[in-house]
C-alpha cells in the first residue's frame, strides 16, 4: 500500500513539473504586441505553452519597446510598459489661452 501511495505522489508530481510551460502574458497598459521568436505572436493579455527559452519583443505605440527572454517555467508575467515621451507632465507655456 505504501508503495502504491509513493507512486501516484510521484506521478502527480511529475506531471506539475511537466506543465511548467504554460505562461500567462500581461502587460500595463494591455494592448501590447508579442512576438515569440521561433513561436508566434499575440496580444497581451495571452497566454503561450513554451517548451523552451524564448525571446520575445513587447511593442505598444507609445512605449518604449522591450526585450528579453521568457524561460518556460514560471507563472504569470507582468510588464509595466514605459511611455516614450520624456516626461508625462503637460507644458502649459505652449498651450492656447482659453478667451
Amino acid at each position: 500500500m505504501r508503495i502504491m501511495m509513493l507512486t501516484i505522489s510521484a506521478a502527480l508530481l511529475s506531471g506539475c513539473l511537466t506543465s511548467g510551460g504554460i505562461r500567462e502574458i500581461r502587460s500595463t497598459p494591455s494592448g501590447a504586441f508579442v512576438a515569440i521568436d521561433g513561436f508566434g505572436e499575440c496580444e497581451t493579455p495571452c497566454t503561450v505553452k513554451l517548451d523552451e527559452p524564448r525571446r520575445i519583443r513587447v511593442a505598444k505605440a507609445g512605449y518604449i519597446t522591450q526585450d528579453f527572454i521568457l524561460e518556460p517555467k514560471g507563472g504569470a508575467i507582468d510588464i509595466p510598459l514605459e511611455l516614450a515621451a520624456a516626461s508625462t507632465e503637460v507644458d502649459a507655456t505652449s498651450l492656447p489661452d482659453l478667451e
